[in-house]
């Protein structure tokens, strides 16, 4: 039984190794359109605690984290989704900005909206749990050039399902931003999606004054040391 677990755990590993090289190809090829990634787009899914309809346009206003993956998923999904409602948590201490965290099922056949309510439950409060109809999902990872095919070997419901481990992350307008692999860890990327939060308030009045924290420190000091410099005593 040890041995058979061993082999298991073995293709379960290249499985994924293919994965990576493949999305690590499709990204490569997208972003080679006008200079900017070709990632992203329409999707309509439905969201599984309400079983309501649920599209890209729900999200527009904020940050958002995307991670596609399955609920029987053994321990990467955990792992990641965990580094994911970590890295939110930390963004919106240091900058005030509400990052909604956002899981989409790649295996429509066995995770409803029921069951994806519940897993993503145990993860992060706010974090959405999506899926939808075969059609819908492939639509929907298409847009992303995510990669998922069912893992051969399995049984009717006991099957993995192989594909890209790739988290991105969708800005106020809906826009593709960036994506980060497996190798970043929640501190890294906290401290890339706090950059992004705000140089996009920078530039975007409204969205800074929606933020829930002051100025950074840093920049806070700096104000107050030229006010200070050109006070007249």
């Amino acid at each position: 039984m040890v041995a058979g677990l061993g082999v298991f755990l073995g293709v379960v590993a290249l499985a994924q190794g293919t994965a990576d090289k493949r999305v690590g190809d499709m990204m490569a090829k997208s972003q080679q359109v006008a200079g900017k990634a070709a990632v992203g787009g329409p999707f309509r899914l439905t969201e599984g605690a309400s079983a309501r309809p649920f599209t890209n346009r729900d999200l527009l206003g904020e940050f958002a984290l995307i991670y596609f993956g399955f609920t029987h998923c053994p321990d990467i999904c955990p792992d990641e989704l965990e580094k994911v409602a970590e890295a939110v948590d930390a963004v919106e201490r240091t900058t005030g900005a509400r990052v909604v965290p956002c899981f989409i099922s790649v295996d429509p056949k066995r995770d409803t909206p029921a069951r994806v309510a519940d897993y993503v439950r145990e993860f992060h409060p706010r974090m959405l749990g999506l899926t939808g109809t075969d059609a819908a999902v492939t639509d929907a990872a298409k847009a992303y050039r995510v990669y998922f095919a069912t893992t051969p070997g399995g049984g009717e419901e006991d099957y993995l399902v192989d594909h890209s481990i790739i988290t991105y992350l969708i800005d106020p307008k809906g826009e593709f931003v960036t994506f980060y692999s497996k190798a970043f860890d929640s501190a890294q990327l906290a401290e890339s999606i706090a950059g992004h939060v705000m140089a996009w308030a920078e530039k975007d009045a409204a969205y800074m004054a929606g933020l829930a924290c002051p100025m950074p420190k840093d920049k806070e000091d700096g104000e107050g040391a030229k006010k200070e410099g050109g006070r007249k005593e």
